[in-house]
């Protein structure tokens, strides 16, 4: 059924978006629309199309999907496809009819030349867009909610049979060593409860990182591409809502890691002046925005320097002039640090935040550092925020071996402090942090490298890396152990690379081999094994120090500047060891953020890379294949552990974790079936990367 330009602005002027747009110009945006009609289930388009036009459902009714997730439902009279009203660029979800549908299609330019003198369109537009991202994240921590609350529950459950067992057990055999036994399996089991717990709120906040960062990438890209001064504002709003956001996603990190005592401080030198400047500058615009005062108040007596975790000091006070902003109306915010106490080795400091808000009642004040809480059910509706800012500030606090607590009155504000005691330093400036320098890799000019490596894609890594970063240097790679001896009797290097895990001869016994001769030259070990006591491996053979697999350049070339100018390479963060294998439904996408990090962006030599892993992965996949139906697992063990720095490399994080995990379970000759079970998903994981990445070029 064809529509007439008058029909077709009659259906227009019944919907809010067009409701205040007179008649003729609507009627002239009809005769710029076209008219298209889906079935049942056709989409109308999909996910990463390009999209440069606004979409109006005039009769039937409409999913919008990523794959099988539905995010929403939308029926006639509603529109869809906003976002490409403010740029062009790729669809983020898929669109499917879900009835016989009739759609209006508006091109951008064609929205843009009829309604560009009506201005409360696209801010309608932008609302809808604000209001879509607020629901789609209050439908996700609702989920997450529910979620915690179902664990909690089948905690509860599993007690309750754990404790009747006991009890059974108890009648039964009356033995005191079998209380014992029992007693210790309850506390292994509330404790494996807790970690399902805090794994659970540290992975769901992870996942909900995506979807915001992607967020707040495409509205910066936005606003990067000198939008017109109304959608600034907006823009602008939408920006500020992600990082608050965000903001909340990282406090349920936190309180996860600090709940799980992962959360540990820095000992760093800092200053306490400039991170008082630093988290005034970083609030001020909040205070501007509410006409509001703030201002810093520091002791002279103030020491330049201290010693502490410079991060974490920050955050506390953050979120205490954060709050005390969020919860002032008039007046101001005042933050002050006093000497409370001055010795020769360390001085006791005295932090206040002082605002002039709605305050607190005595009760209110007793429960404003528990997790999830807020001093009354109306603050939250207000004002927003997930109750755990101050729960943070106050384990952070703890964690400095300090205590916090609140002074409050209803109506007259608020004060927060805290006592920590940080050690003086010995510097008088603090120390500005450097990356790969230039100087630095002066430093290294023509410098002679051996890169012992069996892998060839681990080789052409290495080798292009130092080539492109230091100038005129001279690179010789062999494949064993056996050969880096050999060549190590008849040539002089500055500086020697080694693989750990090789076949003929390891990295461990080759650097026995080469000290017997040379005591000098630096070895750093190149490997994917970070745990601590493959680590203290390779320093008891003899090397200088080691990298992890993959790297990054400041790892690499800091760690070759370091062994070879001042004689000791650092020591670089072991990561948590992984202990259970990341098993799920799903497989992992690739990422390819490392590898652009690692080639500068250059398309040429990151695409050589995919193609190298493509050729690694159609190599090894088979021969693990084989190897795991033949009941090999020593050879599993090596073809996985050759191949897992690609998968990192590739941005395969999780696959990266299940490789180390099947190494591990090999190593302490577990069950074959649960190896199989892990090995079969790394496969899966492989697959998938094939077909993420394409054919090889």
């Amino acid at each position: 059924m064809k529509i007439s330009p008058q029909a077709l602005a009659e259906l227009f002027k019944e919907m809010d978006l067009f409701e205040t747009i007179p008649y003729p110009v609507l009627e002239k945006l009809a005769t710029h629309s076209n008219i298209r009609k889906k079935k049942p289930g056709e989409i109308v388009f999909q996910k990463d199309e390009v999209g440069n036009a606004l979409y109006v459902i005039l009769e039937g009714a409409v999913r919008i999907h990523d794959h099988d997730y539905v995010v929403a439902q939308q029926a006639a009279g509603s529109f869809f496809g906003e976002l490409a009203l403010l740029d062009e660029g790729p669809r983020s979800m898929s669109v499917s009819a879900t009835t016989d549908t009739t759609l209006a299609v508006i091109g951008r330019a064609d929205f843009y030349s009829v309604l560009e003198v009506f201005p409360g369109v696209m801010q309608t537009v932008v609302g809808m867009l604000a209001r879509r991202l607020r629901q789609q994240t209050e439908r996700l921590v609702e989920q997450l909610r529910r979620r915690e609350e179902e664990l909690t529950r089948l905690v509860e459950v599993r007690t309750a049979e754990v404790v009747q067992q006991k009890e059974e057990a108890e009648r039964q055999r009356a033995q005191a060593e079998r209380e014992k036994q029992e007693a210790e399996f309850q506390r292994n089991r509330a404790e494996q409860s807790e970690r399902f717990k805090q794994q659970f709120l540290a992975n769901m906040s992870h996942e909900l990182r995506t979807p915001m960062n992607a967020v707040m990438g495409m509205t910066n890209i936005l606003l990067q591409k000198q939008p017109r001064e109304d959608q600034l504002v907006y823009l602008d709003s939408v920006m500020r809502s992600s990082k608050n956001l965000l903001t909340i996603l990282n406090e349920i990190l936190d309180i996860s890691k600090i709940e799980a005592g992962k959360m540990e401080l820095e000992h760093t030198d800092l200053s306490v002046e400039k991170i008082l400047e630093q988290v005034v500058a970083t609030l001020r615009y909040r205070a501007d925005e509410k006409n509001i005062a703030i201002e810093v108040e520091c002791d002279p007596a103030l020491p330049p320097v201290l010693v502490g975790d410079p991060v974490r000091l920050q955050q506390i006070l953050l979120n205490l002039v954060g709050n005390a902003i969020k919860f002032t109306e008039k007046g101001g915010v005042k933050l002050a640090v006093q000497v409370t106490e001055q010795r020769a080795e360390a001085c006791t400091l005295r932090f206040a935040v002082r605002d002039t808000g709605i305050g607190m009642t005595p009760e209110q004040a007793a429960i404003v550092f528990e997790s999830f809480r807020q001093a009354s059910g109306d603050t939250t509706r207000k004002y927003g925020g997930t109750g755990l800012g101050l729960s943070i500030s106050k384990h952070l606090v703890e964690l400095f071996g300090g205590t916090i607590s609140v002074n409050s009155e209803v109506g007259r504000g608020s004060e927060f402090s805290f006592s920590i005691e940080l050690p003086l330093s010995e510097h008088t400036v603090v120390a500005e942090q450097e990356g790969v320098s230039a100087a630095m890799l002066e430093a290294l000019r023509g410098i002679r490298i051996l890169v012992v490596e069996d892998n060839h894609y681990n080789r052409i890594v290495a080798s292009e890396t130092l080539d492109l970063k230091i100038p005129e240097v001279k690179i010789e790679m062999v494949e064993n152990g056996a050969e880096a001896v050999e060549i190590c009797k008849t040539e002089r290097f500055d500086l020697i690379l080694m693989d750990v895990h090789m076949p003929v001869m390891d990295g461990l016994e080759a650097t026995r081999r080469i000290r017997e001769s040379n005591s000098a030259i630096p070895i750093l070990a190149l490997t994917a094994s970070v745990i601590k006591t493959e680590i203290q491996k390779c320093y008891d053979c003899g090397m200088s120090g080691w990298i992890p697999k993959p790297f990054i350049d400041s790892e690499l070339f800091g760690a070759i500047y370091a062994v070879l100018h001042e004689g000791k390479a650092p020591m670089p963060e072991l990561p948590e060891p992984a202990t259970d294998a990341p098993l799920s439904g799903e497989t992992e996408a690739v990422d390819l953020r490392f590898i652009e990090e690692l080639t500068g962006g250059n398309e040429a030599r990151i695409r050589k890379y995919i193609d190298l892993y493509l050729e690694s992965v159609n190599t090894n996949l088979p021969g693990i294949e084989t190897a795991l139906s033949n009941g090999d697992y020593e050879r599993v063990h090596r073809l996985v552990h050759t191949i897992k720095p690609q998968f990192r490399m590739m941005g395969l994080e999780k696959t990266g974790e299940l490789a180390a995990v099947i190494e591990a379970a090999i190593a302490e000759q577990q069950p074959a079936e649960h190896i199989q079970q892990m090995v079969a998903h790394l496969l899966k994981n492989m697959r998938r990367s094939v077909d993420d990445m394409g054919p090889a070029a």
